[in-house]
């Protein structure tokens, strides 16, 4: 790759890359694209979230799958693409490659969520698709930004993030029905679990698209500042801690919060499909006898006394 497509870094990039002694030529020298090939900063270094521990996150939209190995780096392949680490200075550089094929994959799952006769699927995405989609809508384009724009149109990112919101949240009750029939300490395991998917749920809904836990809780904090948010954002010690309460208060607490939570999917802020990707699954959450409506949406469940699962 030419030097001068890294002359697009942003300021404080380049600053940080400079006290790493991270040189452009050398990192420049790690990536192997041709010259129509979209480039994108991506990661915590694009969206300002990067700490002394972070990686420099090169994302390269490419026209077809190749070997890229370049000398020096280690390579970590997927389904998705090739994901190479290496070294500049002081600082580790990750190059990442994934062809418009995969992208044209993942614009058709994302498609089809539509259903038929006005439903809504529920995309059964996984972390490294979340985490594409986060990386091509918030990543910083160096170079091909007209073929970037033409790709990203292709990601729906509500439907991304409804369904990242939605099955967070089915994660979460998962997780919490199983802890009523697992013993100790398989049932604190689940309860943390769950706390944690409650928290990812919550902040895909009301924050940006987050595929880890890595940002979760800056994250978490910055949402819990705004007006008018889910009571879950003013208790996430106490959630994330949950599995150190007796159980059936931690079941309490969850469940207290997933249900304040599920309301709020009707706010604006929020994306659109999650509360209708969720709505064939409601019927499965009887055994915790909660309502489950939404103010505004347009179903409910009648609630019932809490049932334990069988063993």
């Amino acid at each position: 790759m030419d030097v001068s497509v890294l002359d697009r870094l942003p300021a404080p990039v380049r600053a940080e890359l400079d006290r790493r002694q991270a040189a452009l030529p050398a990192m420049a020298a790690l990536v192997e694209a041709d010259d129509d090939e979209p480039v994108l900063l991506a990661g915590s270094y694009a969206t300002g979230e990067w700490n002394p521990t972070s990686d420099l996150d090169l994302l390269v939209l490419t026209k077809r799958h190749r070997s890229r190995r370049t000398p020096g780096t280690t390579n970590h392949p997927s389904i998705l693409g090739d994901s190479f680490d290496g070294q500049v200075g002081d600082l580790p550089v990750n190059v990442e490659y994934v062809s418009a094929e995969r992208l044209h994959d993942l614009a058709q799952v994302l498609e089809s969520a539509a259903g038929d006769g006005g439903t809504v699927d529920l995309p059964n995405l996984q972390g490294l698709e979340i985490r594409l989609v986060q990386r091509m809508h918030s990543g910083i384009a160096l170079s091909g930004t007209g073929e970037l724009d033409r790709l990203r149109a292709g990601l729906d990112l509500d439907a991304v993030r409804s369904a990242a919101t939605a099955l967070a949240f089915v994660g979460t009750l998962s997780l919490m029905e199983d802890s009523t029939v697992l013993a100790s300490p398989t049932r604190e395991l689940m309860c943390r679990g769950a706390a944690e998917s409650l928290l990812m749920s919550a902040v895909n809904a009301f924050g940006p698209l987050t595929h880890d836990g890595k940002h979760l809780l800056t994250r978490a904090a910055r949402i819990s500042e705004l007006p008018q948010v889910p009571r879950l954002f003013s208790q996430i010690e106490t959630l994330l801690f949950a599995d150190r309460l007796p159980h059936e208060e931690a079941l309490g607490l969850v469940l207290d919060l997933a249900e304040d939570l599920y309301r709020s999917f009707t706010d604006p802020r929020c994306p659109s499909r999650a509360l209708p990707m969720l709505d064939p699954l409601v019927p499965a959450w009887a055994w915790t006898g909660r309502a489950w409506s939404a103010p505004g949406h347009g179903r409910g469940e009648t609630g019932r006394p809490f049932l334990r699962k069988s063993a």
